[in-house]
């Protein structure tokens, strides 16, 4: 019973994507269509709830935000993952809003026509809304998707330096010398690429709160990797994933983990990107 509160209540957490922007689309359907036609307006003497142009404008915006969320996905994956400028951010803007004018033009055309009639073409009308529409679909996709972009931001500009403190002395350690670090006997240890192991003071879940999670994957919760780390991967029982790391630390056995049938999809996804 508690996992299923757990999960209930990370499901419904503002912080989820749907939960959080299906509750700003609500809100903003609600209150543009009370303000932008005057019968609508809640003081007006003729006032009716305008239900059927706020199950319009929720169905319309659900579409623009699958639309933003796909190509904010396809741009993460092949573009953000590697840096992220002005230049980038320009054209996953300008890619999102003409596929959202496509859209438009089509819902024009044949909506449009379906309920007024071909009569109510207008070209005026259309460049207008369209225009309109274009403006308020960048706020839309700024507050969409600014978080995402902070948080990617963010990691990229990560020191790729971590500075460990251990004894009284301080290691620093570049993440080019990282193979992977592992937890043992609640003790943290950073393997490097040459096999050199560095004990530190941190909890597995404070190093990965400093690192950026495009260069590394907690794979479990004894282990965070480096791409670099893996040897060879390979299917197991029960959909898991068995991985060979390298390199050997003297005196030990190579190390072999396995990865879960729950997080291989993700550990697939995101070392097919270090390819």
């Amino acid at each position: 019973m508690k996992t299923i509160i757990n999960s209930f209540k990370n499901h419904i957490s503002f912080s989820n994507f749907w939960v959080r922007n299906g509750f700003i689309l609500l809100i903003i359907s609600i209150l543009s269509n009370h303000l932008f036609e005057p019968e609508n307006f809640p003081f007006n003497k003729n006032y009716k709830f305008p239900l059927f142009p706020i199950v319009v404008s929720i169905i319309t915006g659900i579409i623009i935000i699958l639309i933003a969320r796909f190509n904010f996905i396809y741009f993460k994956n092949k573009y953000f993952t590697k840096k992220i400028n002005t230049q980038l951010l320009l054209r996953f803007l300008f890619s999102t809003l003409g596929y959202i004018t496509i859209l438009y033009i089509c819902l024009y055309y044949s909506l449009n026509g379906l309920i007024n009639g071909i009569e109510s073409y207008s070209m005026y009308h259309l460049l207008t809304g369209l225009s309109v529409s274009l403006l308020i679909c960048t706020l839309g996709i700024a507050i969409l998707c600014l978080p995402d972009i902070y948080k990617l931001h963010k990691l990229l500009s990560i020191k790729g330096v971590l500075k460990v403190q251990q004894g009284g002395k301080i290691t620093l350690v570049k993440y080019p010398e990282i193979a992977f670090i592992y937890s043992e006997n609640k003790i943290v240890y950073i393997v490097k690429i040459d096999g050199a192991r560095i004990i530190t003071d941190f909890t597995l879940n404070e190093v990965e709160s400093k690192i950026s999670e495009q260069s590394f994957y907690r794979a479990n919760r004894q282990i965070i990797l480096h791409a670099r780390s893996i040897e060879q991967v390979k299917s197991i029982e029960n959909g898991k994933l068995s991985v060979l790391l390298k390199p050997t630390i003297s005196d030990r056995k190579p190390f072999q983990i396995n990865i879960s049938r729950y997080k291989k999809q993700s550990f697939m996804d995101w070392f097919d990107r270090k390819l």
